[in-house]
């Protein structure tokens, strides 16, 4: 099941141990370009929240970054910085980090795809490319690591047959090289003047960029490995906070390891790189 890149981000976070989120409220505290009240938070003594990273992921400043500057038990109230363009408002939804910043958490989740990009193969969108006259050399569709099988559009425009409509496998081939190409063998069959040809195949995973983005990776390799990848990152001399991260790092790398041996999809079809 799909999941997106701000659903992963706070659960890594929870999982760190360091999320708090936080709604807007519209009373008692005004709200201005740089403080907003959160009821939730008036259980939090003064100064909490001092200096924690926050950003909104959600309603009109979604995206926005920001710094705690201040934080009062009396209403939840924060004070942030720097000031906002515009009033926060009650549409807005913010996450606050006590020690990594989004950046950082999104940074870990993408470099953890990145580590299984060649396992985790994914199902790709399907491509199309026109049929030239009298032409027989096509470029692979960005993205395609295997190409598995290629349909030619029917008479009725748009329609891909699955059987009648598939090129059979034993008529093209990939020509690898800087450029890959789909080979079509004219000897063997023909292909029709301005008609589409359907590529199917499989992509590697992309990494996240917008908090909708989603993947297909398992969430709980993820979250272990992107969790691996920050207390890693926080290992530094020596004391109780290197050997804590040093413990935990372990801790989520033999969970990641596991979870990883589960990713493999194999390729189908002919591979494009070599």
């Amino acid at each position: 099941m799909p999941t997106n890149l701000s659903a992963l981000r706070q659960q890594l976070a929870r999982l760190m141990g360091e999320t708090v989120l936080a709604t807007p409220a519209a009373s008692p505290e005004r709200l201005t370009t740089s403080e907003f009240g959160v009821a939730a938070l008036a259980v939090y003594e003064d100064n909490y929240f001092l200096d924690w990273q926050g950003r909104f992921y959600q309603g009109t400043h979604k995206d926005t970054n920001f710094v705690v500057t201040d934080s009062k038990k009396a209403n939840g109230k924060l004070t942030i910085g720097p000031a906002l363009a515009a009033v926060v408002d009650t549409t807005d939804r913010a996450e606050l980090y006590q020690d990594f910043t989004a950046t950082e958490l999104n940074d870990a989740i993408n470099l953890a795809i990145s580590m299984v990009q060649d396992v985790a193969l994914e199902d790709g969108e399907p491509a199309y490319l026109t049929v030239a006259k009298d032409t027989y050399e096509y470029p692979v569709p960005a993205g395609f690591v295997y190409i598995e099988a290629i349909y030619q559009e029917s008479s009725t425009g748009g329609r891909y047959r699955a059987t009648q409509d598939r090129v059979d496998a034993r008529g093209w081939n990939i020509l690898r090289g800087a450029s890959p190409r789909i080979w079509f063998d004219s000897a063997y069959l023909t292909l029709t003047e301005n008609r589409r040809l359907r590529i199917i195949g499989q992509k590697q995973p992309s990494e996240l960029t917008l908090d909708t983005d989603t993947t297909e990776i398992s969430k709980v390799y993820l979250i272990y490995q992107a969790k691996a990848l920050l207390h890693q990152s926080r290992i530094r001399g020596r004391g109780a906070d290197f050997e804590e991260h040093e413990e935990q790092m372990r801790t989520a790398q033999g969970l990641a390891d596991r979870e990883r041996l589960r990713l493999a999809v194999p390729g189908r079809g002919w591979k494009v790189g070599f």
